[in-house]
């Protein structure tokens, strides 16, 4: 097969029609069925063949098995994400024409998508996953399922966890054999609010990172675990701020920033969560510090609403004229990167920032909350669920008050 598409290859490189190359070979239907592999040939054709297309061709297949095999470690490399690897292992694949041939293009065009999503490029990434899912019949079955596995990673960048959810549970684990997907499964679930799957899919892939010493991956199963592990009536703020800051402390020993600004955002979240907005706020800030080389990412975006809605609930902040800066630029990019999600929660801070306060629960009602539930993002749904039950029981409006809390019992 291989022997076929090499040919069929250089062919195209030199501008032959199967006909000239075949004239004092074979025929135009053998030179077909040898380029599709579908007949067998003589070594003595095969020489004539590469006579004519001046090539050896046993020094390209060598070519072609090497190559194959760089794809397979760039794949690693990401996995592992060794980002000088990365790059060098990029350029060198860039540098040779074999990613065109058929055998390896969709395979490179999906880890080139993987590349993209590595560096938070989502435009591009999924411009490249579109095009590969158009032909996902042509595509093997290890390329089938790095092909679930990329649109499941897209579907979670965009926080569409119950589609990402579908995609990566397609994937079969001994045909496809990078069990990371475990992890993207253990976030997906974490948002839907099955906080035991999710607690199990994390100890599946911290268990897969530590056998394979991908150390950068294990702090984030660490992180996924220990947000899942749930508060009762044993929990322990305090033990749970030294936790982070010990994970924090390993992403500074391998000099990772990304993982620091994402276990800094949690530590957020977990402030904001128990109320402390003034606690909160900084460490947002810390994180967008981190985030600012890459300011047109939903990373960016999330925690530039987690820090202007903490800056807003703390009084002497809210006729800061910053923050109406900060709002206007979050819309824009929003709107850059196309982020639908991300605009609405800025349409909404602004509201909450002109202190429209009917117009911001109507908001929240009527366009955040239908978001959420559509998304599957249900650990803010519950959050934006709660704040309307509130608003109803502060309101005197006891029957739409009792309609959220007989949501939030049932879930």
């Amino acid at each position: 097969m291989s022997l076929g598409i090499l040919i069929k290859f250089h062919r195209e490189k030199n501008g032959l029609t199967q006909e000239e190359l075949g004239k004092g070979v074979c025929s135009v239907t053998h030179v077909s069925k040898i380029e599709r592999g579908t007949t067998q040939f003589s070594s003595e054709i095969t020489n004539l063949l590469s006579e004519k297309l001046g090539i050896n061709m046993e020094e390209e297949l060598q070519s072609l098995q090497k190559f194959e095999k760089l794809l397979h470690q760039w794949h690693d490399c990401m996995v592992l994400q060794q980002n000088n690897e990365i790059e060098r292992l990029k350029n060198q694949i860039e540098k040779n024409s074999l990613f065109l041939i058929q055998s390896v293009k969709n395979k490179y065009f999906l880890l080139q998508a993987r590349y993209f999503l590595l560096r938070g490029d989502i435009t591009n990434a999924k411009a490249l996953i579109d095009k590969i899912y158009n032909v996902r019949k042509d595509l093997n079955t290890y390329e089938t399922h790095l092909l679930h596995h990329l649109l499941g990673i897209t579907e979670l960048h965009k926080g569409n966890f119950k589609k990402a959810l579908e995609y990566l549970l397609k994937i079969n684990e001994k045909e496809y054999q990078n069990l990371e997907f475990y992890y993207q499964i253990a976030i997906a679930y974490h948002n839907l609010q099955f906080k035991v799957k999710a607690y199990y899919y994390s100890e599946l892939s911290l268990e897969y990172f530590q056998k394979t010493n991908n150390f950068k991956k294990i702090i984030d199963a660490e992180t996924i675990k220990l947000i899942n592990e749930g508060r009762n009536e044993l929990w322990n703020f305090d033990n749970l701020v030294n936790r982070y800051n010990q994970l924090i402390a390993q992403c500074e020993i391998i000099n990772d920033t990304s993982k620091k600004a994402n276990l800094l955002s949690n530590l957020a979240y977990e402030y904001s969560y128990t109320g402390d907005n003034e606690n909160a706020r900084i460490y947002y800030k810390k994180t967008l510090d981190l985030l600012k080389g890459n300011k047109k990412s939903s990373n960016y975006l999330n925690n530039l609403i987690g820090y202007i809605y903490c800056c807003l609930q703390i009084k002497e902040n809210k006729v800061d004229s910053m923050l109406t800066q900060l709002i206007q630029t979050g819309m824009e990019i929003s709107k850059e990167i196309k982020d639908h999600s991300s605009l609405a929660f800025f349409q909404m801070l602004r509201l909450l920032h002109d202190d429209e306060k009917e117009l911001y629960y109507q908001f929240i009602e009527e366009k955040i909350i239908p978001m959420l539930n559509k998304n599957g993002n249900y650990h803010q749904l519950h959050t934006y669920e709660k704040t309307m039950f509130q608003y109803y029981l502060d309101q005197c409006k006891h029957e739409e008050a009792n309609r959220y809390a007989s949501r939030l019992l049932n879930n």
